[in-house]
């Protein structure tokens, strides 16, 4: 897919080069030259322009992408324009928004865009659910009752078969799938540790030592098993 991202901040710039190597294609554009300079070689074109001027925004290549995410991150009345301008001049194009406040999310839906995100608020909310998790490495709120967790694997699991884990009497818990570590040695002689998924897991799967599992379920549920309750 082809992304039009404006604003190549911290999250802006972050975001292309993610974009990037998921083999999408990413054009750029900040007001900043030094933005658009850093991030030269990383993405797949950059442009050094102020989007809130109608005829800079009228030259960008927008009408070719899949999404334009607006991830001006300071600026609410340079994102507002952005975003107005962008409707007014590329109508079908799908825009993704960076709320910065309360009241810029509400006149952001006033505009029906197609998505608003809010990363520093979802980071906060990630962070905070994976400190109430005892032993979780990650966690990710799906609303507010359930979300997807990433937990170090009790050590009365270790040795067991999937089936045998009786995850049912903990509550409403599903097994997504099993990360394992793996270790890859660089040419330089360089051992580093990654976890690599099982993929889908069967009821045979035995979990073993050092295994984080990944788990959907009711947040209740996920504090019981976590708690050993």
């Amino acid at each position: 897919m082809k992304f039009v991202i404006i604003g190549l901040g911290n999250f802006g710039a972050s975001l292309g080069k993610r974009l990037i190597e998921e083999g999408h294609e990413v054009i750029g554009v900040d007001n900043n030259a030094n933005h658009t300079t850093q991030l030269q070689d990383s993405l797949t074109y950059v442009i050094s322009t102020d989007t809130t001027e109608e005829q800079n925004i009228a030259q960008l290549p927008i009408d070719e992408a899949d999404y334009a995410v607006v991830s001006i991150g300071e600026d609410v009345g340079a994102s507002l324009t952005t975003v107005a301008l962008i409707k007014r001049h590329y109508p079908k194009v799908r825009i993704i928004a960076r709320g910065i406040s309360y009241v810029h999310n509400a006149i952001l839906e006033t505009m029906n865009v197609h998505e608003i995100i809010n990363p520093e608020a979802s980071y906060a909310d990630q962070l905070a659910e994976r400190f109430s998790l005892k032993g979780s490495l990650k966690a990710i709120p799906l609303d507010d009752n359930y979300e997807i967790v990433e937990l170090d694997t009790p050590a009365a699991f270790v040795g067991k078969k999937v089936a045998d884990l009786n995850l049912p009497d903990f509550g409403d818990l599903v097994l997504v799938t099993i990360l394992r570590r793996e270790e890859k040695t660089n040419f330089l002689g360089k051992t580093t540790v990654s976890r690599k998924s099982a993929g889908i897991i069967r009821s045979d799967s035995v979990i073993q030592n050092g295994d984080v599992l990944v788990l959907f379920g009711k947040d209740s549920d996920l504090r019981d098993l976590c708690d050993g309750k």
